[in-house]
């Protein structure tokens, strides 16, 4: 006797449900990301943390600005909430099943210095937060 399974919509749109859920809770966690370190990064001239992207995993490029002839930023913690608000946004605008996931980087000419400097560390506590 012959064996047969048909596959319905019924399949297809549970499918549809977990592909939605994977994404959601892969941004809810790269967005959890973005926001820490941008709580956590030092802002003078907004330059550092204006330097922020997310961009697709392997990709190149990025956001780079200089502090060169800035002034000084007055509202510290707006600025962060600014601009962990731009960061969420990309983590949304990359799809994590299309892509192989996200990076955060930092492209400013000063990111090296600091992230060397022991009060910031900002990506090596993101990292060892969110392992």
């Amino acid at each position: 006797m012959a064996k047969q399974l048909t596959i319905n919509q019924s399949f297809y749109n549970k499918l549809d449900k977990l592909r939605g859920d994977v994404k959601e809770k892969v941004w809810s966690k790269g967005e959890e990301v973005v926001s820490y370190a941008a709580a956590i990064s030092p802002i003078q001239t907004g330059a550092y943390i204006e330097s922020f992207s997310v961009v697709p995993k392997g990709s190149g490029g990025g956001r780079s600005r200089s502090s060169n002839n800035k002034e000084v930023v007055a509202d510290k913690e707006a600025k962060k909430l600014d601009e962990a608000a731009r960061l969420r946004a990309e983590v949304r605008a990359i799809d994590p099943l299309e892509e192989n996931g996200f990076t955060l980087r930092n492209r400013a000419p000063h990111a090296n210095a600091v992230e060397d400097q022991l009060r910031y560390l900002v990506f090596a506590r993101t990292k060892d937060r969110f392992r």
